[in-house]
């Protein structure tokens, strides 16, 4: 975030229009829009699902307000003819569209990429579906839990044993990261190529098998029979200290030698099952709960003093009131408390990237269900 509110985004100029609920297609938007893109919110009489998720102060979603900011609020009502034709002349004026809408869904309102082309020719169209446009699967519903299951991470969390889900909404995250990656590719290639639009298709499962496998498939990326394969790594082990946990690496001889020098325990660099890197990183579940016996008897503060002399990469394990008070963390302006009229003092986790020239701003909060009907179709120009 720059520090100077009125320095420009990168993305100042563009307008998006997005049609979208929950969290991929909204936070996709976001993303351009913390980056100074106009986004306009399509919401339904009823508003988006995610407005009646709590916890709630003075009517507005906690998480609504995570992945809305900076946007304005639309209401139309898409099963209304006269609403569906301000829907598409919006998207007329429109750099970018994305949807999460079900298959089909955009075809049958008369807002397909085909049935808008002709009219904008520079449009970017971002659809966001759980399976992909096509495919035996294509009109099946899709949750985070339910791709976290099918991509096989859970039973990597759960190594091998009984599945284990991932209590974070990493599936739809991870979706809206890279498609909004992917708009700002096609808006390149719009620039480099006379002003040509296209179309866009992520889908959950796509995005979230390319984020939570990449570093997973060691055993699958040679497909010849004789290649080598591996056990999966077992390298994360949280240490119980007195008062707290941590969480730490050692892979280098040295970095063994080190973290035996923290924890009070040279005796055990003369343990012949762990000499070479080989061999810890095969026993590395034995190696920590050995470790883990002197650490009990540690405070955090102290084995974490330790580790930094002895320059071991040994990390607290915090609460979130403990993170948010981090002096790093703070140094980083890693999230951002603004003062806002409306609902008071709004924490945000910051834009992760700082622009040396543009700026990303994220002190905004999410709109009311419908706050700017009025003021987007005026400049439409459109009756009342």
């Amino acid at each position: 975030m720059n520090k100077e509110s009125n320095v420009a985004g990168p993305c100042s100029g563009l307008r998006v229009v997005e049609f979208g609920s929950m969290i991929s297609s909204p936070m996709a938007g976001q993303i351009l829009a913390d980056m100074g893109a106009d986004v306009i919110k399509i919401e339904p009489p009823e508003g988006d699902p995610m407005r009646k998720v709590g916890p709630f102060h003075k009517g507005m979603s906690a998480l609504f307000m995570t992945v809305n900011r900076h946007k304005k609020s639309v209401v139309l009502d898409l099963k209304s003819d006269g609403d569906k034709e301000v829907a598409r002349n919006l998207v007329l004026s429109a750099d970018v569209l994305i949807h999460n809408f079900r298959a089909g869904a955009m075809d049958r309102l008369g807002l397909a990429y085909e049935q808008l082309r002709k009219d904008n020719p520079k449009l970017i169209y971002a659809s966001i579906s759980g399976f992909g446009p096509s495919g035996p699967y294509a009109s099946k519903p899709a949750y985070d839990h339910v791709l976290q299951g099918m991509s096989g991470v859970m039973y990597l969390q759960g190594r091998g044993g009984e599945p284990e889900p991932i209590r974070n909404l990493l599936v739809d995250k991870s979706t809206a990261t890279i498609t909004a990656s992917a708009i700002l590719g096609a808006l390149l290639f719009r620039e480099r190529n006379g002003g040509s639009g296209q179309s866009i298709d992520a889908s959950l499962l796509n995005a979230f098998s390319w984020f939570g496998l990449t570093d997973n498939i060691a055993n699958h990326t040679f497909q010849d029979p004789d290649a080598q394969k591996s056990s999966p790594l077992d390298i994360h082990h949280p240490l119980r200290t007195s008062d707290g946990w941590v969480i730490g690496h050692i892979q280098t001889d040295a970095q063994f030698a080190a973290a035996c020098r923290v924890f009070g325990r040279e005796d055990l660099l003369e343990c012949p099952d762990w000499k070479s890197a080989g061999q810890r990183i095969s026993k590395n579940g034995d190696m920590w709960r050995e470790l883990a016996r002197d650490a009990k008897n540690m405070t955090r503060a102290d084995l974490l003093e330790r580790a930094e002399a002895e320059g071991v990469a040994l990390g607290p394990i915090y609460t979130l009131n403990e993170f948010f008070e981090d002096p790093q963390v703070k140094s980083c302006g890693v999230y951002v408390d603004h003062e806002d009229p409306e609902f008071g003092v709004v924490r945000q986790m910051n834009f992760p990237v700082t622009f040396g020239v543009s700026a990303a701003d994220v002190r905004a909060r999410a709109p009311l269900l419908g706050e700017h009907t009025e003021n987007v179709l005026r400049e439409l120009t459109l009756s009342d």
